[in-house]
């Protein structure tokens, strides 16, 4: 058992459930770094409550939260679960006309099962929404129910938490690889600028993807001194768009302890730290 009070960071990717906990003494020490590994999809099991998988992950937390004493739980949630879009300030600035786009965005789904969060951009005339559904939540809040605080971070935040973080100052991407979904975090001068994603069948599939997206996000293609890279086959990734970035960009792939700036009880691991990334970076406290 940790001999403090610890922060759980957790996150999901394809059939492994990754788990960090954090030394509440030293800011950039981590007690434990750890994965567990599941015959399905555990992104699934807990957003459908699937009645036979869905007991597996409850007892892997129990297991868990009665190894270690926990204060908080940080998870990361999944961009296929979620709606994103930047809209104008006005738009955040008048509630009806909030109610209005939020209808639109989420047709056919009561109110009640919508769960709004506004964030800031570096242009001050828009504002960033983030749309969750209660129902599918609710897997998360099951999983942690036993814990006071919990927080749920979408894969953006994750890029605004680095920038706090390591502070790579000047401008960069962070790019998050999940099995299915590729999502796109864009910072200019330690600012959120914007973030978007999409979904593809196969990682063949993503430079198509890519520019079609790019055709409404510019950004995607503007100039990046950083592309940090998380998650499920990063190198895949990189291999299959390396073409589309900025030639100049220093590409890095938050796969050890160095390029993450951060220490651990255990200095190597049997698996790829790039997919444990955002529970280590939730665990922490700065």
């Amino acid at each position: 058992m940790s001999e403090s009070t610890s922060n759980l960071g957790v996150c999901f990717f394809a059939d492994r459930l990754f788990y960090a906990l954090n030394d509440p003494q030293n800011s950039k020490h981590l007690f434990r770094i750890g994965s567990f590994d599941f015959n399905f999809d555990v992104n699934r099991a807990i957003t459908t409550r699937n009645e036979e998988y869905f007991p597996i992950l409850q007892t892997t937390f129990e297991r868990i939260f009665k190894e270690n004493s926990i204060q908080s739980v940080r998870a990361l949630t999944h961009p296929g679960e979620e709606c994103w879009t930047a809209l104008p300030k006005v738009v955040y600035d008048n509630a009806d006309e909030r109610e209005d786009h939020l209808s639109i965005l989420m047709k056919g789904i009561d109110r009640g099962d919508v769960e709004p969060t506004w964030h800031s951009l570096s242009k001050s005339s828009f504002k960033f929404l983030c749309l969750r559904r209660r129902a599918v939540m609710q897997g998360f809040n099951d999983l942690t129910e036993k814990i006071a605080v919990t927080d749920f971070a979408s894969d953006f935040e994750i890029a605004k938490k680095w920038s706090s973080f390591q502070k790579p100052g000047g401008s960069f991407m962070m790019i998050g690889c999940h099995k299915n979904v590729l999502t796109m975090t864009s910072f200019m001068l330690g600012k959120f600028r914007a973030a978007t994603y999409f979904q593809f069948d196969q990682i063949s599939d993503t430079p198509y993807h890519w520019l079609q997206q790019a055709t409404n996000s510019s950004w995607m293609n503007g100039l990046h001194e950083n592309i940090f890279l998380f998650g499920h086959h990063t190198h895949e990734t990189e291999q299959t768009l390396q073409s589309f970035w900025d030639p100049s960009s220093e590409i890095t792939h938050l796969n050890s302890l160095e390029s993450i700036g951060v220490e651990a009880e255990e200095e190597t691991y049997g698996f790829d730290l790039a997919a444990g990334f955002p529970a280590i970076l939730l665990s922490l406290d700065f």
